[in-house]
């Protein structure tokens, strides 16, 4: 099936300054930074639904939904019904905590700590919940630092958690969100690269979190060429783009079963995947939520300005508190 070519809002209102090349990715000729090289036909997941992008169905989870089903539905709201506070002992404990980490750089925790501010003292939230960002600016907390064990970024993790008067025990739901480091943008090369590492993440984080749940993914959202003339493959479109094809992939290898990402039964390996509030939007709204994202939410293109994390913030929030799973820990009862 074939889907119709997207063109994004600013590239509509500076065509004049952009060209497409044989990939299909439109990219701002110099000196105009604010439009982002992205593909042509790139559409929001939640929006492309059962329709493909380059020969790949969309949707959220398999068969071009946005839903959770079947078998690992009725999982993940067996799993996030069970999270209930815990001693730093990690045993079952009226006077315990939930605790709630966020990994990854800068962008990821900045969303963790507007996120923060909105749940401490909330009445509509859990009061037994600790929220802790664990993220690191730069690539020092990437995709590969993380799968890592003996990583230095675990060791600033462990001094965070420690803190805040909590340990690694307690810990029962993690968002994670942050760079790639990877220098390919071919797809589906790119994206199945990352599914990877997001796995091999997976499994380190069960490894350091041996009471670990649920393992939240946002995504990323859509970036810009900033002033500085910022190049890192990983922060340009259509890297984070694809970004969320690998989030949408590891989750669907956890349905299907595949070796190293069971997430129960004798072999569990990882905590369940699951989508968060799905990040990436163009400057049009889209369909499904309405949501979008602009070049005037940022600061620099890449890292959200206060008005910016204050709607991901609220968004993440809401869908905490909406959501048939979220729910049943985040929000209080």
């Amino acid at each position: 099936m074939k889907i119709k070519t997207f063109v994004p809002l600013v590239a509509l209102l500076c065509i004049t300054c952009t060209k497409e090349n044989n990939n299909g990715v439109l990219t701002a000729n110099e000196g105009n930074n604010a439009i982002a090289s992205q593909p042509a036909d790139a559409i929001p997941l939640n929006d492309l639904g059962a329709n493909l992008f380059r020969e790949y169905m969309g949707g959220l989870y398999p068969g071009g939904s946005n839903v959770a089903s079947g078998n690992y539905a009725v999982d993940l709201l067996q799993i996030s019904s069970s999270i209930a506070p815990l001693d730093t002992f990690g045993k079952a404990s009226a006077n315990g905590k939930i605790t709630f980490i966020s990994l990854g750089a800068s962008i990821g925790g900045k969303n963790m700590k507007a996120l923060i501010k909105k749940t401490v003292n909330n009445p509509v939230t859990n009061p037994k919940l600790i929220l802790v960002n664990c993220n690191e600016g730069g690539q020092y907390a990437s995709l590969t630092s993380i799968a890592n064990p003996a990583d230095p970024y675990w060791l600033d993790v462990a001094n965070v958690i420690k803190q805040q008067k909590i340990s690694f025990r307690q810990v029962q739901v993690v968002y994670l969100e942050t760079d790639d480091g990877l220098l390919t943008k071919k797809f589906p090369d790119r994206a199945n690269l990352i599914k990877k590492k997001i796995e091999a993440c997976a499994r380190t984080i069960k490894k350091k979190c041996v009471n670990v749940k649920v393992l939240y993914l946002l995504g990323r959202t859509r970036t810009f060429n900033d002033e500085a003339g910022d190049a890192a493959v990983w922060n340009s479109e259509p890297s984070p783009y694809f970004f969320g094809w690998a989030c949408k992939w590891a989750i669907e290898d956890q349905i299907n079963g595949i070796v190293g990402t069971e997430y129960k039964g004798v072999k569990k390996v990882a905590p369940i995947m699951t989508w968060g509030f799905y990040e990436w939007a163009d400057s049009l709204p889209r369909k499904t939520d309405n949501f979008y994202w602009r070049f005037s939410q940022t600061k620099d293109g890449l890292h959200a300005n206060e008005v910016g994390q204050d709607t991901l913030s609220k968004r993440f929030q809401q869908f905490l508190l909406t959501d048939t799973y979220a729910s049943k820990w985040y929000a209080a009862h």
